[in-house]
């Protein structure tokens, strides 16, 4: 049978009706674009243990996704809501401490009883050709202090503001799980069908993925938490003020290769240092500086392994840039992104490059 040769006006009408219903559809799915990117790699992540509860729910499919989903919401919508909650009422204690604490009076006195550093320090500046008297120093600490305080507390009021927005895309989210986990082969082989790539490539970016996103979300996403929920209780032992917001401002930073929690326990330290608690910044610094590098050095390596590898440069590009075009999300998009670019990269080099 001779196969009918298609007109070209035909393709050129179809193409752009495809094009058309493709870019109408991913603009009607736009509000959720984030959420079912989300629920895709839970999908990835929680099909395993999908799998491994059929047997016990007696070949029940929908009875042990049911149950992922259980476990997705106990163990992250219930934490997370309590977080806000807390997160918000603590900043704004914190907002209204510096509001009453941090004044010129208090300044001076700290100022007074450190008054032989403040002078080298200020001779080194003159030393330097810099002009930078101690009414400077009094009006940027305090205009500093109060301007993080404020941001702060309106990203919080924001934050608590967005519960219900959350929880919407919460509900989603477990709606998208539970069907994604019955429908994953299906869903798999339709998406895979769709690709122009070669079966074998498509496999090398789907493991590429697998282990990209096992590594941020198991090794790094399970390590920020553990230094956040530890540096949390280290910060309330040490009665420094408002444990639960430095330590999830802890357990955000700790994403970041080589850097982590060190940009709050250092300062702390340091504050502690120079208003002469010599015992109690030290034992804090030994502390918090021995929780990273058992993380950093022990735990995350173990939990990875050699699954990614990818320079270190590219990991802060990937991470704030992520940050910077997608927000807190980009912690996890940046590197997916990245590690997909790389991917195409290899297999440009693997099987066009040299062509």
């Amino acid at each position: 049978m001779i196969k009918e040769k298609i007109p070209v006006y035909r393709m050129i009408v179809f193409f752009m009706t495809f094009l058309l219903t493709v870019g109408l559809f991913l603009w009607m799915i736009k509000p959720f674009f984030s959420t079912l990117i989300l629920a895709l790699i839970m999908v990835g992540l929680c099909y395993p243990a999908y799998q491994k509860l059929i047997r016990p729910c007696g070949g029940r499919n929908w009875l042990a996704s049911g149950l992922i989903c259980l476990a997705i919401f106990m163990g992250i919508f219930v934490p997370l809501v309590f977080l806000i909650s807390s997160l918000s009422v603590e900043v704004a204690e914190f907002y209204n401490y510096l509001r009453r604490e941090l004044t010129v009076d208090t300044l001076n006195q700290l100022i007074a009883a450190h008054s032989s550093k403040v002078g080298r320090f200020t001779d080194l500046l003159d030393h330097l050709g810099i002009n930078y008297d101690l009414a400077d120093i009094q009006n940027d600490i305090i205009r500093l202090s109060k301007d993080i305080g404020l941001r702060a507390y309106n990203w919080t009021r924001s934050m608590a503001g967005q519960v219900m927005n959350f929880s919407m895309h919460f509900i989603f989210l477990i709606i998208f799980v539970y069907f994604l986990l019955l429908e994953a082969p299906r869903v798999k082989a339709y998406l895979l069908a769709l690709s122009p790539l070669p079966h074998k490539q498509e496999e090398i970016l789907l493991q590429k993925f697998n282990d990209m996103t096992v590594a941020m979300v198991v090794g790094n996403g399970v390590a920020a938490i553990i230094q956040g929920i530890v540096g949390g209780f280290g910060l309330a032992f040490f009665e420094i003020k408002s444990p639960i917001l430095w330590g999830t401002v802890m357990a955000i930073v700790a994403f970041i290769p080589f850097i982590g929690i060190s940009v709050v326990f250092i300062p702390i330290g340091t504050y502690l240092l120079l208003t002469g608690e010599i015992g109690r910044g030290i034992a804090f610094l030994l502390s918090f500086g021995s929780l990273s590098l058992f993380v950093e050095y022990l735990f995350k390596p173990k939990m990875v392994g050699d699954r990614v590898k990818i320079h270190v440069l590219l990991i802060f590009i990937a991470i704030f840039g992520g940050l910077a075009t997608f927000g807190v999300l980009g912690i996890i998009f940046g590197p997916l992104i990245t590690i997909a670019f790389l991917s195409m990269v290899e297999i440009y080099h693997q099987n066009y490059g040299k062509k």
